[in-house]
């Protein structure tokens, strides 16, 4: 059985880090260190560790911030170890998280997300959005600069910033079955954008993903760069429009974010 508790020993930290080794395949430079996890775990932060009896196999790493002049969560890192992965680790972190925030005075809780990872993506705008209001309205472009590790060498290291609005309800709804894509998938797994100009009065709007990165790497030359500026392109657009992420769809036969905007119906 696996339970989550919270960090705060050197020790326990240092387990921690050598799992967002393993996670990431980060170069140790990158990592964040024990030392700092212990400020934040003192000092306001959350640090979380997932045990399968006294072996740690996921972690979860946050600290205060500010949004305007509101406080909130931001969540660096959340982590796996791949073993145990798909056993809804991640997802009983991510709830703890939650229920500490919101009984230490917090509404919301921020993080970034890969906008080229399917599994994220459903993950966080699904999944943890089921839980309560998820959105994201903001893209950054290369947010981390060149990044050395094994998920993110050679590309942009591009994010989107959700938001979890813990303490208001899903914002889930039935979409349209005519929908506009943004963003489509072609039968040789390249990006297709949209043709037509948009002309932003749809009440949602689609962007896909591919199901498997790997398939892209093995099949697209330069592929996942492809993707990677299509994604970019195509979220861009919306957001400047006033839309939001609010969803993500994983079908048999589409993948795709879903993009309303507050106060249309759809």
């Amino acid at each position: 059985m696996i339970e989550i508790h919270v960090l705060h020993t050197i020790p326990e930290l240092e387990a921690a880090v050598d799992l967002e080794l393993a996670v990431w395949g980060l170069n140790p430079r990158h990592a964040v260190p024990s030392a700092l996890m212990h400020v934040l775990a003192l000092r306001g932060g959350l640090v979380l560790g997932a045990y399968d009896d006294t072996r740690m196999v996921g972690m979860l790493l946050s600290l205060p911030g500010q949004d305007g002049a509101e406080w909130l969560l931001w969540s660096h890192m959340t982590g796996v170890h791949p073993a145990y992965q798909g056993r809804g680790i991640g997802l009983a972190l991510k709830r703890y998280q939650r229920d500490w925030a919101l009984e230490h005075g917090y509404r919301k809780i921020g993080w970034t997300v890969d906008p080229l990872q399917r599994g994220n993506a459903h993950f966080n705008f699904h999944l943890l959005g089921q839980d309560a209001a998820l959105t994201a309205c903001t893209y950054h472009v290369d947010f981390y600069g060149e990044m050395d590790d094994d998920i993110n060498r050679g590309i942009p290291s591009d994010r989107i910033e959700a938001m979890w609005h813990i303490d208001q309800p899903c914002l889930h709804t039935l979409i349209p079955a005519d929908a506009p894509p943004l963003l489509s998938i072609a039968a040789d797994l390249r990006p297709v954008p949209t043709s037509a100009a948009p002309d932003w009065q749809a009440p949602a709007y689609t962007v896909a993903l591919p199901r498997s990165l790997d398939a892209i790497r093995k099949t697209v030359p330069d592929g996942v760069l492809l993707w990677r500026l299509a994604v970019r392109e195509a979220l861009q657009a919306p957001l400047a429009h006033g839309y939001r992420i609010a969803d993500f769809i994983s079908t048999s036969s589409l993948n795709a974010y879903v993009l309303t905007r507050p106060g249309d119906a759809v």
